[in-house]
């Protein structure tokens, strides 16, 4: 009879990492990444994990502020879906996917998975601050007449 071995590290699941980051935002996966390969003592791993944050904070900051001044077209209602997902697609590859085979072939699924509570709270927390900043600068936009009601697209 083999005896299995205990676990001894704690993970989030690289698997949910990818699909919960697909529905609040590649940030989020990027920090749990960054947690993870911080539990296992992968620095560089880590590291790497970190920039992909900045690089998606980055980008969410600027696209918050552009929007209002992005060309209207009929694929305006679109950009934020095209960024996004090629955002996401890029991480995916070149991150979360890396990631995923790393656990895998370390720990298989013999490690403690940690609980989703708090980072599944925290991600919806920062899409509500994400939109409500959103909309306190496009209300800003409008009180202060630099941008004209009329050219907005409220459909």
């Amino acid at each position: 009879m083999t005896k299995k071995s205990v676990p001894t590290i704690a993970l989030w699941n690289p698997f949910w990492i990818m699909v919960w980051s697909f529905i609040f935002s590649p940030v989020l996966g990027s920090i749990l990444i960054r947690a993870n390969c911080s539990e296992m003592g992968k620095e560089l791993q880590a590291e790497s994990s970190s920039y992909w944050t900045v690089t998606g904070m980055v980008l969410l900051i600027a696209y918050l502020f552009a929007e209002p001044w992005l060309p209207a077209s009929a694929l305006s209602d679109f950009y934020f879906w095209f960024l996004w997902l090629g955002f996401y697609f890029i991480w995916l590859f070149a991150s979360a996917l890396p990631h995923y085979r790393l656990v895998n072939g370390t720990f298989g699924s013999n490690y403690y998975h940690r609980l989703w509570g708090k980072p599944l709270m925290l991600g919806a927390a920062g899409l509500l601050l994400w939109m409500a900043v959103s909309l306190t600068y496009i209300i800003g936009l409008l009180a202060a007449g630099i941008l004209d009601p009329n050219t907005i697209n409220l459909q």
